[in-house]
């Protein structure tokens, strides 16, 4: 019995590892400003039982530049600025370290060292166990053949790679929570007496609210799928159940602390121009979508008449797929700031890149066809280049903020002369990452110290 399981098992393990392997393999984590109180809520939660970070802050503000940002102060204690709860569903991987002795005595710039090291390895672990779910998601919509190449597809010529596998962004864990919540509503809607199913989604859903108050517009989403799918009351509360509570949770959280319902995200900041922005997102040679990852234009294969049988076969999942990839890029277009600030192309719109695979797997019936299928793997390989680049290039290049940072003049996005693909690819790969570890292997801790000195490198 034990047997049979782990060879069941055997194919979606490998395909955790190998992605496991490959997103470690520039050896570096590639932290940001708005990843860091993320990474320090497991240290928080472990070592002083509790989301306070009164252990990290005084040390922060004094050595970290942009940490008057991302910090803030309530009642007496420092908190994240960010939601906390990507950070808290993240913990459980950092349960090893109670055994670690003498870990409390530590003093806070050692520890922040060593959360951002040990947040490489949790958005690894995240973004792998993403793909495996998405890969139990495709194998209901598609033959095995392609749920396996569209999994890959997913995990390494997105941004599920440049992104959500590098460090702690919110969009890590959501990517997780959102496919959870679409694997659940497809098992439920397929046997509709899986209570457990229903309650699932709902849970997942209640987490990518916990991650990212704009992931909101999920629950009409799979709202949208329970109306088409004709779910009964009981269903209906059974779905809602951990949204209400976990969403409660949240709203008294954000308002004891802030005296907002939304935190830190304020509305103002959903201000902008719905065209500008989708434009943006989509075209622009600094942030554009069907730039960085044109092998999304295959999700419209999902509308061919050859898909007309899953589509009616897979209505409900398709329904919460396309309500929230839609809201979601109009939220995210209305963002002042819908270029993201310093990233690697359209990290705004990575919650819908599941999406647009099973969009993809739906349409497989098109992929099929011979030109279709070359064409496919070409984009493909594309695609892979290009979040290559930004995995083991990027920041060189400095294309954020030099000679004027993009946050100061959003035009730089629409430069097709100086765009951050071609300048990053031309300053070469970041290889002091290399380098370090090579010290460390050599000449031990404090060689690998001594080169980062040497090299200028700060893990915060």
């Amino acid at each position: 019995m034990l047997g049979q399981r782990f060879r069941t098992a055997r194919p979606y393990l490998l395909l955790f590892g190998g992605l496991s392997l490959i997103y470690h393999s520039n050896l570096r984590p590639i932290p940001s400003g708005d990843s860091l109180c993320t990474s320090l809520i497991p240290l928080a939660v472990l070592l002083d039982h509790t989301v306070q970070l009164d252990r990290f802050a005084p040390w922060l503000l004094k050595n970290v530049s942009y940490a008057h940002a991302v910090l803030r102060h309530s009642h007496g204690h420092y908190y994240s600025g960010h939601p906390i709860g990507g950070g808290l569903l993240v913990t459980p991987l950092y349960l090893p370290l109670v055994a670690v002795p003498g870990l409390r005595d530590w003093e806070p710039g050692s520890l922040v060292a060593l959360a951002r090291i040990l947040e490489k390895f949790a958005a690894t672990t995240v973004a792998a166990l993403s793909a495996v779910i998405l890969l139990l998601l495709l194998q209901r919509l598609t033959s095995a053949y392609w749920a396996w190449r569209l999994t890959w597809v997913y995990a390494l010529a997105t941004a599920t790679w440049s992104i959500a596998s590098q460090a702690l962004w919110q969009h890590t864990t959501g990517e997780l929570a959102i496919v959870g919540a679409l694997l659940s509503l497809e098992i439920w809607h397929q046997n509709r007496g899986s209570a457990r199913a229903l309650w699932l989604c709902g849970f997942c859903a209640a987490c990518a609210l916990m991650i990212r108050p704009s992931n909101i517009i999920l629950l009409p989403a799979l709202g949208a799928a329970l109306l088409l799918a004709r779910a009964s009351v009981l269903e209906w509360l059974r779905f809602s159940i951990a949204p209400l509570a976990l969403g409660l949770a949240v709203f008294a959280y954000n308002f004891y602390l802030f005296r907002l319902p939304t935190g830190t995200y304020e509305f103002p900041m959903w201000a902008g121009s719905i065209v500008k922005g989708l434009a943006g997102l989509f075209f622009s040679p600094g942030r554009g979508l069907l730039i960085y990852m044109p092998i999304v234009v295959f999700a419209l294969c999902a509308l061919s008449p050859a898909a007309a049988a899953a589509r009616r076969k897979h209505a409900p999942l398709l329904a919460a797929a396309i309500v929230f990839a839609a809201l979601h890029s109009v939220v995210m277009a209305r963002v002042t700031l819908w270029w993201g600030g310093y990233c690697w192309g359209p990290r705004y719109l990575t919650e819908i890149l599941p999406l647009l695979v099973i969009f993809m797997a739906v349409g497989t019936p098109v992929l099929e066809r011979p030109w279709v299928k070359r064409a496919f793997a070409t984009v493909a390989v594309y695609c892979v280049f290009i979040q290559a680049v930004g995995v083991y290039f990027y920041p060189k290049g400095h294309w954020d903020h030099t000679p004027v940072p993009v946050d100061n003049a959003r035009g730089r996005v629409w430069d097709w002369k100086d765009n951050p693909i071609g300048r990053t690819f031309a300053a070469g790969p970041t290889w002091e990452p290399y380098v370090i570890v090579g010290a460390a292997l050599t000449q031990g801790t404090a060689g690998a110290q001594r080169k980062m000195q040497e090299l200028g490198i700060r893990l915060y």
